[in-house]
């Protein structure tokens, strides 16, 4: 399984490398993401949704004027959500936490630094974790691990706009508003078709090279 997504990575890498040698532009520098997450599966009931966040870098290139492209490399991608019901006196809290490592390819479309575009995300699980809090009244917590099956590759269709504000000959910053709609299941729930959408806002600050 490591073969298969070094492999990926390094072919995404070598076609952006080869485009970027006929880049008008170059930008690249640190990013970061806050993400709000909801949590769709069939025939659940109820509301599950949280936050997260997003650390990695940004690649920024300029073909010409107004075509271009942006490749996010995310080396810590968390995604959380969960949710909170009464009944008969008793509150029971879900909660679940998923973190990836992610590659987001993306075209834009660039006019005098607003931009808009969309591409993919590759996201490879690095880790999982679910647990049930239940607390009746006048009695302790009762903690249960829910760690449930998850799927070690997801795909996301992704659709973005931003703008990139200049702050020296050298140096810009651009900020990123990002929907992320699932194309594949999170959890290996055979037969129960589930899925992760993400909202995400973003900021890189990038140095020209």
């Amino acid at each position: 399984m490591k073969n298969i997504k070094y492999s990926i990575l390094l072919v995404i890498v070598i076609i952006f490398i080869s485009n970027s040698l006929f880049a008008q532009r170059v930008l690249i520098g640190p990013r970061l993401a806050g993400n709000f997450n909801i949590y769709n599966q069939k025939g659940l009931t109820g509301t599950y949704n949280g936050l997260g966040i997003t650390a990695g870098g940004q690649v920024d290139v300029l073909f010409n004027k107004n075509i271009g492209m942006f490749v996010n490399v995310n080396v810590f991608d968390m995604k959380n959500f969960g949710r909170s019901s009464t009944a008969n006196n008793v509150t029971t809290d879900e909660s679940y936490s998923l973190s990836y490592a992610s590659v987001e390819p993306l075209f834009q479309a660039n006019f005098s630094g607003f931009y808009f575009g969309g591409g993919t995300a590759i996201g490879f699980k690095l880790n999982s974790s679910g647990e049930i809090t239940q607390t009746a009244t006048g009695q302790a917590p009762v903690v249960t691990a829910n760690d449930i099956e998850t799927k070690s590759v997801r795909f996301d269709i992704v659709v973005n706009t931003g703008y990139t504000f200049t702050l020296s000959p050298t140096m810009a910053m651009g900020t990123d508003f990002n929907v992320h709609i699932p194309v594949t299941d999170t959890y290996n729930t055979p037969g129960i078709s589930n899925s992760i959408l993400s909202l995400k806002l973003g900021v890189a600050l990038k140095f020209r090279i």
